[in-house]
């Protein structure tokens, strides 16, 4: 596992009390409170007094497993539901030639109030730092780009994906549910008055980040962009 303090190509919300800040910030406070057997908590509410809470979570992955322990941690009774023959969810690991081989994540992403650092610190999972490399880009006909190309690529495709985080967080109430992350970055590449094969290049590289959420840039929604708002990194 691969601990990574800074990255130059990666978001980095400008604002400290965003969204996923603020949630981060009051969950400790939040879950010092729900341990206490007598705190008037939601669950505890709807439940008949005496009968202790029963919650089903679904999915043995990461956050269904972080989840039933939060939950656990207050004296509920919980049930994990998962379809696989194994926990972990995308994080998955197998032999290859007698070494072990990551299927899924195997990157933590800025080290700031990163809960997924801290995780690995309390499992005591080994972690090392990350190299800084230039980023590696073929174009359409598989030639690879220069570094100072590959670059320049990289920095515009991270800019714009900052610009659609703050776009969204800001107009997302206004946002027609039909425009994609795709149409937004068509829109700032126009805007740019690059060359049409610049902008066609530099639109190769940005779908790419469907390759960090699992779906393409086509089927992305700008109005619910914020919600893959990342940690530190």
């Amino acid at each position: 596992m691969e601990g990574r303090a800074n990255c130059s190509h990666s978001y980095k919300s400008p604002d400290p009390m965003s969204r996923i800040n603020q949630d981060l910030n009051g969950h400790h406070s939040r879950e010092s409170s729900s341990t206490d057997p007598e705190s008037p908590t939601m669950l505890r509410r709807i439940v008949p007094k005496g009968r202790k809470p029963r919650i089903c979570v679904i999915g043995a992955g990461v956050a269904g497993m972080r989840c039933a322990q939060v939950l656990g941690r207050t004296g509920l009774d919980v049930t994990v539901l998962e379809a696989r023959d194994r926990t972990g969810g995308r994080m998955h690991q197998t032999l290859l030639g007698g070494h072990p081989v990551d299927h899924g994540p195997n990157w933590i992403h800025g080290v700031n109030q990163n809960p997924i650092l801290d995780l690995a610190k309390e499992i005591g999972a080994t972690t090392m730092p990350a190299p800084e490399l230039p980023p590696s880009i073929y174009d359409q006909a598989g030639h690879l780009l220069s570094p100072e190309e590959g670059q320049k690529c990289s920095e515009l495709m991270w800019g714009i994906i900052e610009e659609a985080f703050e776009y969204s967080n800001k107009h997302s109430a206004s946002i027609p549910q039909e425009q994609s992350l795709l149409d937004f970055f068509k829109l700032k590449l126009e805007e740019k008055d690059l060359p049409q094969s610049t902008q066609e290049r530099i639109l190769q590289v940005c779908r790419s980040w469907g390759d960090y959420i699992g779906g393409s840039i086509e089927k992305q929604s700008l109005k619910y962009f914020w919600l893959e708002e990342t940690i530190d990194g």
